[in-house]
């Protein structure tokens, strides 16, 4: 009988107790591997939907909010700010390239975005159909946003006033859709976005039943204004220079995206650790199962590898024995546990795409993380088999037959 035989024979004496062992080993690995892949995917989404805006010119109140509203379409924003400020922003000299938006209003959780065509190529967005807007009251649609709610081009729609509110405002200004875009894998895929005039001209005019309609008619149009500006600087000297200029106009903030990203980030860490710590212990008390479920197997299989022994069995062919079967655990732990691991990844992605006003999430493809998780599973189950493996081949086989 050979070493593989001998294996295959040992597992069989005992089915259940390695199948215990190899599902807390595979546990471990799908916790650990699972929030790695989702805190990469998190970190590739927020990269690409950040999109190389180096600053956020916004309302004052939060700057995290300010960014989280305006670049992430994720929380509301802090305000308004007037249009003369933001164009004047536009032209100054450390700008490279300066995109409006104005937001407050959504059809079916998707927010409408009031911009220019080129927020489309802070993302690369390219159209799958249709072309982009000419004049106010036409939209283009992101790729997301379009499968979820049914548009295409052609399509008409109103807009419900408000990130959350009642269409019946806006009855009487509805869209036409006239684009849908290419996915991009970033925010813009889950807008839709029309003209700055869109925006001002649902909100500058009031319900026709409205008595003050005429009122609000003369004095809306000197008062224009855009939710944020999303910046990219000229050289790193805007870096130094701008901040300090937003902060110095009265009702203006500055918001740096990386910066208010990694600060979220650091917000979040500390449960993402509790949770990788608890992936790690499992793998750990794996470490330790096998260790002592090795030992007793060593243990209670004393006579039959003392009668190898005796049959002219060496003792390196009885640690390995040992050794082979805790490396077999191991790896068969390990490519359960990124089956698992992956499994689990995707679903934390299906349940973001379930959520309109959440991100989605896209977990990296199989790679040096997987390798990762099964060589450590690996690595685990040979060492912890190193005593036990020891102990089998120091067997006396003169003793061990002469006691039973």
């Amino acid at each position: 009988m050979n070493l593989l035989q001998l294996v295959a024979a040992f597992i069989r004496r005992r089915p259940l107790t390695w199948a215990f062992n190899v599902l807390t080993l595979s546990t471990g690995v799908a916790v650990v591997l699972a929030l790695i892949l989702v805190n990469q995917a998190v970190n590739d989404r927020f990269t690409r939907d950040l999109a190389g805006v180096d600053l956020v010119i916004g309302a004052k109140g939060s700057p995290l909010q300010i960014v989280l509203s305006s670049v992430f379409q994720m929380d509301v924003p802090t305000g308004n700010i007037k249009l003369s400020q933001a164009q004047g922003f536009a032209r100054n000299m450390l700008v490279a390239k300066a995109v409006p938006v104005s937001m407050g209003d959504n059809v079916n959780e998707a927010r409408i975005i009031g911009t220019t065509p080129e927020y489309g190529s802070l993302y690369g967005a390219t159209l799958a159909e249709g072309r982009w807007w000419t004049k106010p009251m036409e939209a283009v649609v992101g790729a997301s946003a379009a499968k979820r709610l049914h548009f295409g081009v052609g399509h008409v729609f109103i807009g419900a006033h408000g990130l959350s509110g009642s269409a019946d405002l806006h009855r009487n200004f509805p869209y036409v859709v006239v684009g849908v875009l290419k996915p991009t894998g970033a925010v813009i895929d889950r807008l839709v976005l029309t003209d700055l005039a869109s925006v001002w001209q649902v909100h500058e005019h009031p319900d026709p039943d409205d008595h003050d309609a005429e009122a609000m008619a003369e004095r809306q149009p000197h008062e224009r204004q855009v939710t944020a500006l999303l910046v990219k600087y000229r050289s790193a000297m805007g870096a130094l220079m701008l901040p300090r200029q937003v902060s110095a106009t009265p009702d203006l903030q500055a918001a740096g995206p990386a910066i208010e990203v990694t600060r979220l980030f650091s917000l979040l860490g500390v449960g993402a650790a509790v949770l990788q710590g608890v992936g790690t212990a499992i793998l750990a008390l794996g470490a330790i199962g096998f260790f002592i479920a090795l030992f007793g197997a060593v243990s209670q299989r004393r006579r039959d590898l003392a009668l190898l022994r005796a049959l002219g069995a060496r003792p390196s062919l009885l640690l390995s024995v040992v050794a082979v079967e805790a490396a077999l655990m191991g790896l068969v732990g390990g490519l359960v546990g990124v089956a698992a691991g992956r499994a689990l990844a995707e679903m934390a992605a299906r349940i973001s795409m379930a959520q309109a006003s959440g991100p989605t999430l896209v977990p990296p493809p199989v790679g040096m993380p997987d390798l990762v998780a099964v060589g450590a599973a690996l690595a685990l189950a040979i060492v912890a088999s190193l005593g036990p493996a020891i102990i089998a081949s120091r067997t006396n086989p003169a003793k061990e037959l002469a006691s039973g």
